[in-house]
């Protein structure tokens, strides 16, 4: 029987002296998701990638040699996805307010040559 994917990294992590906040920064994710893959073993192709890179473990061993389903944590890929909406829906707010003010001006620009 394999070893459970989420021990592995956890061993791989505490042999390398690297903390769940080391890797998770190293990775740029949060320390919480480091821990949840650590206790459940659930991990998205993406993230067991670049977890791979930083402890120097091999991927297509790892993901060959467990049970997983690789994408299991779409919920990830779905909050950064979401993330890069909520910021291109401000930076359009943004515009369109923008757009709104000089409306505003113009309008009271011409009332005022009447």
């Amino acid at each position: 029987m394999n070893m459970h994917l989420g021990k592995q990294i956890k061993i791989a992590r505490i042999t390398k002296g690297i903390t769940q906040q080391d890797l998770a920064d190293k990775i740029n994710k949060t320390r919480p998701l480091i821990s949840s893959i650590e206790q459940t073993g659930r991990v998205n192709i993406y993230t067991l990638k670049q977890i791979c890179q930083v402890l120097d473990m091999d991927f297509k061993k790892v993901s060959n040699s467990t049970q997983i389903d690789m994408l299991v944590n779409k919920d990830e890929d779905r909050i950064e996805k979401l993330t890069a909406d909520i910021t291109n829906l401000k930076r359009e707010n943004k515009m369109l307010l923008e757009l709104v003010e000089t409306q505003k001006e113009t309008i009271q620009l011409l009332k005022s040559r009447k």
